[in-house]
C-alpha cells in the first residue's frame, strides 16, 4: 500500500475556462460589469423608478470613470475613488452638451450605451497586473485593528453611534416650521446640539490624541459630522430651501422638457454644462424633475469637497495629522453656502480635482531663477535637510502618465468652461503661473487652460459685456460690495467674518512655518493657490459674489496651511495639541452659528413651491406675474421662459415703495397693463414673503395685507390658487 501511495502522482487539474478565470482573478471587474448591463436593461426598458434611482445613478457615476482610472496603478485610493466619479461626470457632461446643442435628445439610449460600452472595456481592457487597488482598500477598510483592540478602544465608536441616533432623532422633531428670529439656532431641540457637539468633539480628539484614531474612525467621524453641518437643513424641509436653486431647477427641466437650449433666453442657457448633464441623469435614472433630487447637492457636494481636500493633502504630506486636520479645517470653515444644487458647486469640484491631477501627476522641477529663489528662501541647505520631514515627494509614475493626465486636466476645464462663468478664470488664474514657472508640466498645458475659457467667451462676449459687464478695475469696491438683501447684524452677524480673520490668519501663520521648516516649494505652491483668488477683485465684483468666491477658492489652501501651522513640529506636542483643539472649537462654533441663523431669510417653503408650480403649469408667455418680492421661486419648472422676460413679472414690494402710497386694485392693473400690455394679469401673495417683508421693515406692515383684502372683494378679481399660506388672484384688465 505504502508503495501504490508513493508512486501515485495527483492528477492534473483541468485548466480554468477564461469565464471562470475571470471570476477568480477579477471579481470586481465581472461583478461592475453585470450591474453595467443590469442598469442599462433597466434605463432602457424605464423600470426601477425612484425606488432604484439612487442605485441607478451610483453605478452610472463609477463605470465610465472606473474604465479609466482603474488603469492607474499605484494612486492614492482616495483620489481614485474621486476621480472616478469626477470623471464620469465629466462623460455625461460632455455627451448632454452633445445632444442639447445637436437637438438630439436621447438620455435614456445613450446612458445605456455607455454603460454597456463601459462594462464591455472594464473586461477587455484589464488593469495592469501591479495594481494593488483591492489589497489598498482592504487593508484601509479591515477592521482587524478593532477586532483586536482593547474594551476601552470600543467607547468612541459608541459615543459617534449614540450621537448619530440623537442627531436623527433631533431631525424628526424639529418639523418644517422656524421658531424665534435666529433660524435654525432657535429651532432645533437642545439634542441636535449635543449630537453636533459630541461627533464635532470626536472628530477633533481623533486628529489631536497622542495617539490618531484609527483611519476607519477618522472616515466615519468626519462623513457624520459632514452631514450634521450640511444636511441637517435640508434635511428638515420636504423641499429644497433655498430661494436662488429655483432657477436652477427650472433651467434643469426646461431642458429636459424641451431637449435643447435656447441662447437667448439666459445666460445659463449659454453656460448649460451642469444643467445638461442633470436633466441628463435624472431623466436616465428616473427622476425627470430636478426637485426631486436637488436638496441631495447640499451634502453631497459638501462632503465631496472635503474629500478632494483631503486626497491633496495626502498628495502634498505623509503626516497624517496634517491630512485629516486640514480636511477638518475645510468642513469647519465653508461656511459661504456653495454646496446648494448650482453650477459654481459644480465647477468647484472640477477645479479641486485639477489641482489633485496637478499635483499627482505634473509636478516638476521649477526654472532656474524660481530655485534660485527657492534657495534664497531656504536659510541653511543643512536645516531645510534636518527639518522638511512633512514633505511628501512626488511618486514617480511613469512618464507615459503625464499626457493622459494633462488630457483629462484639459477636458476638466473644457467641462467647467462650458458650466459656469467665473471658475475656469480663476482655475487658470491659479494653476497657470505654476505650469508657466514649471512647478507643474508641460508648460504649454497652462496656457491651454486659459484659452479654453477665453475661446468659449468669445461668442458670448456682447450678451455678458451688455448685461453684466466686463470689469470693474476697483479693488475695494470689489471686495467690499454688500448684496441688496443685506445679512444678520449685531454680534451673530459678525460670525462669518471671525471665521473668514481666524483661518487666514492660521493659514497665513501655517505658511510661514512650513517654509521656516525648510518645505519651500511646497509653501510656494500651496500659498500661491491661497493667493491667487484675490487677484480677481481687481478685475470686477461678480454681482458681489466674488468676494465669496475668492474666499472659497483660497480656503483648501488656507486650510492645509492652518494644519502646518499646528502640526508641522516633528513631534506632537501638549502644546499643539490644546491649540488645535481650541482652534477647531471656535471653528465649529463660529460655522454653526453663521450657517443655520439665516434660514428663516432664505427658506422657501413648500406652500410657495406648490404655487410656483401651479404658476408654471398655467401662465403663458403673454401674462404678467406680480408676486411678493424676489425671494419667491417663481422660476422653479420648465416653462419659466414664458415669463423670464423682466417685461413680464414684477415684485410688489417695489410696485408699493415706488409709489409712496397705498395701492388698490385698480392700480396694480392699471401698473401691469402700461407696463406688460398682458393677456392676464396674476397676483401672488405668499403669507411667509410678507411675513419676511415686514420684518425688513420695507413699508407698513398693513400695506399688504391691505391690498389683498381689496384685491378678494373687487368685483374684477378672481381667486385662483390657494393652498393656505399662498393665495394667487387674476385681475381683469383695465383697457
Amino acid at each position: 500500500m505504502s508503495l501504490i501511495m508513493e508512486n501515485e502522482k495527483p492528477a492534473p487539474r483541468a485548466p480554468l475556462s477564461s469565464v471562470n478565470r475571470l471570476r477568480t482573478e477579477r471579481p470586481l471587474d465581472v461583478g461592475l460589469a453585470i450591474a453595467g448591463v443590469v442598469l442599462a436593461a433597466l434605463i432602457l426598458l424605464g423600470l426601477g423608478g425612484p425606488a432604484l434611482a439612487p442605485v441607478t445613478l451610483l453605478g452610472c457615476l463609477i463605470l465610465p470613470g472606473w474604465v479609466v482610472v482603474r488603469r492607474l496603478t499605484g494612486v492614492d485610493p482616495l483620489a481614485r475613488a474621486i476621480g472616478t466619479l469626477v470623471l464620469s461626470a465629466a462623460v455625461y457632461t460632455i455627451l448632454s452638451l452633445a445632444m442639447v446643442w445637436t437637438h438630439l435628445w436621447q438620455p435614456r439610449p445613450v446612458a445605456a450605451a455607455v454603460l454597456i460600452a463601459s462594462s464591455v472595456l472594464v473586461i477587455v481592457l484589464p488593469a495592469p497586473a501591479t495594481d494593488r487597488e483591492p489589497q489598498q482598500w482592504r487593508r484601509l477598510l479591515s477592521l482587524e485593528g478593532l477586532r483586536n483592540s482593547s474594551p476601552a478602544s470600543h467607547i468612541p465608536w459608541a459615543v459617534l453611534a449614540a450621537a448619530l441616533v440623537l442627531w436623527g432623532v433631533a431631525l424628526s422633531v424639529t418639523g418644517e416650521g422656524l421658531k424665534g428670529d435666529a433660524g435654525l439656532l432657535s429651532t432645533f431641540p437642545p439634542i441636535w446640539f449635543v449630537a453636533v457637539a459630541a461627533v464635532a468633539g470626536l472628530c477633533i480628539w481623533a486628529v489631536a490624541a497622542r495617539e490618531m484614531a484609527s483611519t476607519p474612525f477618522l472616515a466615519v467621524s468626519f462623513t457624520g459630522l459632514v452631514a450634521m453641518l450640511y444636511a441637517s437643513a435640508a434635511m428638515v424641509v420636504s423641499v429644497p430651501r433655498l430661494p436662488w436653486t429655483y432657477k436652477h431647477i427650472a433651467v434643469t427641466d426646461y431642458i429636459g422638457a424641451s431637449g435643447q437650449v435656447d441662447a437667448s433666453i439666459d445666460i445659463y442657457n449659454r453656460w448649460p454644462g451642469f444643467f445638461s448633464a442633470s436633466a441628463f441623469l435624472g431623466d436616465a435614472v428616473g427622476y425627470p424633475d430636478a426637485i426631486g433630487y436637488a436638496s441631495l447637492a447640499e451634502f453631497s457636494f459638501a462632503v465631496l469637497g472635503v474629500a478632494l481636500v483631503l486626497a491633496i493633502v495626502r498628495v502634498l504630506s505623509s503626516n497624517r495629522r496634517i491630512q485629516w486636520t486640514a480636511a477638518l479645517v475645510f468642513a469647519l470653515t465653508n461656511w459661504v453656502n456653495q454646496n446648494y444644487y448650482s453650477p459654481q458647486a459644480f465647477s468647484y469640484t472640477l477645479y479641486l480635482t485639477m489641482c489633485l491631477i496637478a499635483l499627482t501627476f505634473l509636478r516638476g522641477t521649477p526654472a532656474r531663477f524660481a530655485v534660485a529663489w527657492e534657495e534664497k528662501l531656504s536659510r541653511r541647505r543643512a536645516e531645510r535637510a534636518a527639518t522638511a520631514q512633512d514633505e511628501a515627494q512626488p511618486r514617480p509614475f511613469a512618464q507615459t502618465l503625464v499626457l493622459p493626465a494633462v488630457i483629462v486636466l484639459l477636458v476638466l476645464q473644457a467641462v467647467s468652461v462650458a458650466s459656469h462663468q467665473l471658475t475656469p478664470y480663476l482655475a487658470s488664474l491659479a494653476l497657470l503661473p505654476l505650469f508657466v514657472f514649471g512647478y507643474f508640466r508641460p508648460r504649454w498645458a497652462g496656457p491651454v487652460l486659459a484659452v479654453l475659457a477665453v475661446l468659449y467667451l468669445l461668442p458670448n462676449l456682447d450678451f455678458v459685456a451688455g448685461k453684466y459687464g466686463l470689469f470693474g478695475f476697483d479693488f475695494l469696491k470689489n471686495a467690499s460690495y454688500e448684496p441688496p438683501d443685506g445679512g444678520p447684524t449685531g454680534l451673530l452677524g459678525r460670525a462669518p467674518e471671525a471665521l473668514s480673520i481666524l483661518i487666514g490668519v492660521l493659514g497665513v501663520g501655517g505658511f510661514v512655518r512650513n517654509l521656516l521648516r525648510g518645505n519651500v516649494r511646497q509653501t510656494i505652491m500651496v500659498a500661491w493657490l491661497a493667493v491667487a483668488p484675490l487677484f480677481w477683485l481687481l478685475i470686477q465684483s461678480y454681482g458681489g459674489e466674488a468676494k465669496f468666491r475668492v474666499y472659497l477658492f483660497a480656503l483648501p489652501w488656507l486650510a492645509v496651511g492652518a494644519a502646518w501651522l499646528f502640526w508641522a513640529g516633528p513631534l506632537r506636542t501638549r502644546r499643539a495639541a490644546i491649540g488645535t483643539t481650541a482652534a477647531l472649537t471656535a471653528m465649529a462654533l463660529l460655522f454653526t452659528i453663521t450657517y443655520f441663523q439665516n434660514e428663516a431669510k432664505f427658506r422657501v417653503p413648500k406652500e410657495d413651491v406648490a404655487a410656483a408650480q401651479w404658476l408654471d403649469s398655467t401662465v403663458n408667455p403673454k401674462d404678467a406675474v406680480m408676486e411678493t418680492n424676489a425671494f419667491f421661486p417663481l422660476l422653479v419648472g420648465p416653462n419659466y421662459p414664458s415669463y423670464l422676460d423682466a417685461g413680464r413679472t414684477a415684485s410688489l414690494t417695489k410696485f408699493i415703495q415706488s409709489s409712496g402710497h397705498g395701492l388698490t386694485s385698480v392700480d396694480v392693473a392699471r401698473y401691469a397693463d402700461r407696463n406688460f400690455k398682458p393677456d392676464r394679469i396674476f397676483v401672488v401673495f405668499s403669507d411667509s414673503q410678507i411675513a419676511q417683508a415686514a420684518k425688513d421693515n420695507l413699508f407698513d406692515p398693513g400695506t399688504l395685507p391691505t391690498l389683498e383684502r381689496q384685491l378678494a372683494g373687487s368685483s374684477n378679481v378672481q381667486r385662483v390658487f390657494e393652498n393656505g399660506a399662498v393665495r394667487i388672484y387674476e385681475l381683469a384688465k383695465t383697457g
